[in-house]
């Protein structure tokens, strides 16, 4: 739209509005047309326009409403207004003063449609030319533009924002599907070329009308940052990213998740600025991590014991030096810690360890990693504790409880059950039920066991046979006193054996010891026995006498010799 003040070129300005009436504006409109035909190129120049008749007639038109006549006189006086809405000149905008006429929504109605196009252009062009003041200076005359041309007014300003922000979406979905031109050697650069595209001191003074565009370019923003984050080895782009789309006035529901996105990058970022300070320290630990991941291969091919790769494990890492690295081991420390419950299910999967695969996870449990790892450890240690309820005295030697069983070494001990028990005259018929228990065992404890047996049975005679010589020698004949020497033998040989088990390590596989495995303490509960049931009821009650009077006693010996050693290995501690 062209603006034309037909009171100038009719040069009407030096007349009040009351004296021009459509006398004087027929005379002067024939003085313009004179000049018109009589200049060499048949124009009216105007503000550097070239006017011809035409647009001078449509212009004077204009003087036929009362009010324009009132509004074009006052802008004839008013010089930089004038001009700016002929020809956009700057004068106004570097100078602006508030004017009483400014205040007429007539007014402001009146010039809006010229000023709004001029104001376009210059919003457009200060922008691209990054002409912060002008730009600025246009933003603070929208006073003087009616609600209904804001439109008209920002218009190239917010085509040329959506259309940055398009080349910007068209670019995060290039490196979403790895068609950008950019590698992790340039990809900082965009960096750069996103502050270019959205200047920030410019936009932050933009007004109310464009807030939509401002939360479309902070998500456009955004999405290109979580794509670089996905696709490239940095974070420092993505951090610097969202560090400038913070600094943006942004008004939308999306804001926290772009907060919450920078507080993400930034630990990722600081961390990583971590590690590369700490690149020696994390490459010792990264060998580390290595070596244990090699011997899960191990212990599932079974080439490694599970008991020596818990042994492996303590020795391979300090455990208090890994749990005090800072934050930046976050990721090693968790890695370890998977590495060893991996050692631990191929222990019991592979070897059947249930002990040691116990003891592998409880290392892993020791070690500093975040909750919800923690708590996938704790589940597999609880699933392995009750396998090793279910399957106790199976799984680990009953005797040194170290130790995997052997099956070649294993004890099969016979058990007896009286079913019925019928007496007719002199003969008695008994009826009972037999079954053989498999105890496992390992060969350490069988070794252990038979020398165990090699050394109590001639300590027993030898203790026996020297106290009835000493009794003899002493003439102390007394059956009494030679029943007690004879128990007092069978104490001090039971004390020597014990201690002999006790430094050995090792339970002894008497009946007493075999009572209390898991696979017989149940069974023997319920009146079985080792003893095969007699068809004799003295010979029953005779065996059942003197075999829980032995029970007993022997019960009674081995318990105060236990309580005994074992006071005595907590002094030794």
């Amino acid at each position: 739209m062209v603006y034309i003040n037909p009171i100038e070129i009719l040069e009407l300005k030096d007349k009040e509005v009351n004296q021009i009436d459509s006398s004087i504006i027929k005379k002067s409109k024939r003085r313009l047309f004179a000049d018109i035909d009589l200049s060499d190129s048949g124009f009216y120049e105007y503000n550097g326009q070239k006017l011809t008749k035409s647009d001078c007639e449509r212009a004077i038109e204009e003087l036929e409403d009362t009010n324009k006549i009132e509004f074009y006189s006052h802008l004839s006086t008013n010089f930089e207004l004038n001009k700016f809405l002929a020809n956009g000149s700057n004068e106004l905008l570097n100078n602006q003063k508030q004017e009483s006429i400014y205040k007429l929504p007539e007014f402001v109605d009146f010039i809006s449609p010229y000023f709004s196009a001029k104001i376009d252009n210059i919003l457009l062009k200060s922008f691209q030319n990054k002409d912060l003041e002008l730009f600025s200076s246009a933003l603070r005359a929208e006073y003087l533009i009616s609600k209904n041309d804001l439109n008209k007014a920002y218009k190239s300003l917010g085509n040329e924002i959506q259309q940055r922000i398009a080349e910007t979406d068209k670019l995060t979905k290039e490196i979403k599907e790895e068609t950008s031109n950019y590698t992790d050697g340039n990809i900082d650069e965009v960096v750069k070329i996103i502050k270019k595209k959205f200047p920030s001191e410019f936009l932050n003074k933009l007004p109310i009308y464009f807030q939509s565009q401002i939360n479309k370019i902070a998500a456009s923003i955004n999405f290109l940052q979580l794509n670089i984050y996905n696709e490239f080895n940095t974070t420092s782009v993505p951090l610097s990213l969202l560090e400038y789309l913070l600094e943006l006035n942004i008004e939308s529901v999306s804001k926290p998740t772009f907060e919450k996105n920078y507080n993400i990058v930034k630990k990722k970022n600081d961390e990583r600025i971590e590690q590369e300070e700490n690149a020696p320290l994390l490459k010792k630990w990264a060998k580390i991590l290595i070596s244990i991941q090699s011997k899960v291969d191990n212990v599932e091919d079974e080439t490694l014991k599970a008991s020596d790769a818990l042994s492996y494990v303590k020795s391979s890492f300090d455990l208090n030096e890994l749990n005090k690295l800072p934050s930046f081991a976050n990721e090693i420390r968790t890695q370890i810690g998977y590495s060893i419950r991996s050692m631990s299910i191929a222990s019991w999967n592979k070897q059947s360890d249930i002990k040691n695969a116990l003891a592998l996870i409880n290392y892993s449990l020791k070690i500093n990693v975040n909750e919800s790892d923690k708590s996938k450890f704790q589940k597999d240690k609880n699933e392995l504790q009750e396998l090793e309820k279910k399957y106790e005295g199976v799984l680990v030697c009953h005797f040194c409880e170290t130790n995997r069983p052997d099956k070649k070494v294993g004890i099969t001990k016979e058990i007896y059950n009286e079913t019925s028990r019928n007496s007719s005259g002199r003969s008695t018929q008994v009826q009972f039920r037999t079954a053989s228990i498999f105890i496992p065992r390992c060969k350490r404890c069988k070794k252990k066991q038979l020398l165990g047996k090699m050394v109590y049975y001639p300590i027993l005679i030898v203790t026996i046979g020297l106290s009835l010589f000493l009794n003899i020698e002493y003439n102390q004949k007394n059956s009494y006193i030679i029943i007690g020497t004879i128990i007092l033998s069978w104490v001090i040989s039971k004390v020597i054996i014990a201690l002999y088990f006790n430094k050995q390590g090792v339970k002894n596989n008497s009946e007493l010891v075999l009572r209390n495995h898991p696979l017989l303490i149940e069974k023997l509960d319920y009146s079985w026995s080792f003893n095969q049931p007699s068809a004799s009821n003295l010979e029953s009650l005779l065996q059942l006498i003197f075999g829980r009077g032995y029970y007993f006693i022997n019960k009674v010996t081995t318990n105060f010799i236990e309580m005994i050693l074992s006071k005595l290995n907590k002094q030794n501690r």
